[in-house]
């Protein structure tokens, strides 16, 4: 499921010395991508469309390697196989959510079942982090947590972090859809570890996003 990386025969060695150091390592950009495809089929299959664009970002971090790299409580560089995906589920109109880890599926629809069953299951009792605080130190690293906020456009976000250091994996939120030039757009902020991720990677995770969506 996972390599040890040695950092001094690594193509991104001199990238993640560089910052691995600094106080705030990550890197965090806003941008939009077309949905209307994605909101178009969901809407025709009576399915959700938050599982649909959910598979579309999670789907492009596995593809894309530079979103797959951790650190673990060893200070070693771990790179995983495999990334599932840790997100928040409303489960009260007061806004009560509890977080849900879903695995990854390369089969739509096998991601989407299991994760609708998974949602249905949900009770409104509970610890929102309890999925969170009871995870073993291995399924700490190979996750990325995706928010959803459907009721809000935003143009930028900032995400908490969890160690001094940042945070090594993928923090995202996804934001309202809304009709841009006849077009249906949605915002996602990413929060990424810059040792890991350039821009050249997060225009990639864009596009290959908007791709899958489209």
């Amino acid at each position: 499921m996972k390599q040890i990386i040695d950092i001094e025969t690594w193509e991104r060695r001199d990238n993640f010395n560089f910052f691995h150091t600094f106080l705030n390592p990550s890197v965090s950009i806003t941008s939009e991508v077309a949905c209307g495809g994605a909101k178009a089929r969901a809407k025709a299959a009576g399915e959700s469309f938050f599982l649909h664009y959910l598979y579309a970002i999670l789907r492009a971090v596995n593809e894309i390697k530079e979103f797959r790299y951790r650190i673990d409580s060893q200070d070693r560089v771990l790179l995983y196989d495999r990334i599932d995906v840790m997100t928040p589920i409303k489960v009260h109109e007061n806004g009560k959510f509890l977080s849900l880890q879903v695995p990854y599926d390369t089969d739509f629809e096998t991601f989407y079942r299991q994760a609708w069953e998974m949602i249905q299951g949900l009770s409104a009792d509970g610890d929102p982090y309890a999925n969170e605080k009871n995870r073993t130190e291995e399924a700490e690293f190979n996750l990325v947590n995706i928010s959803a906020i459907p009721d809000l456009y935003f143009t930028a976000a900032v995400t908490a972090q969890q160690n001094r250091n940042g945070n090594d994996y993928p923090l995202m939120t996804v934001g309202k859809a809304v009709v841009r030039e006849g077009q249906l757009v949605m915002p996602i902020s990413i929060s990424v570890h810059h040792g890991f991720v350039d821009g050249h990677h997060i225009a990639l995770f864009f596009k290959t996003v908007e791709e899958l969506l489209k």
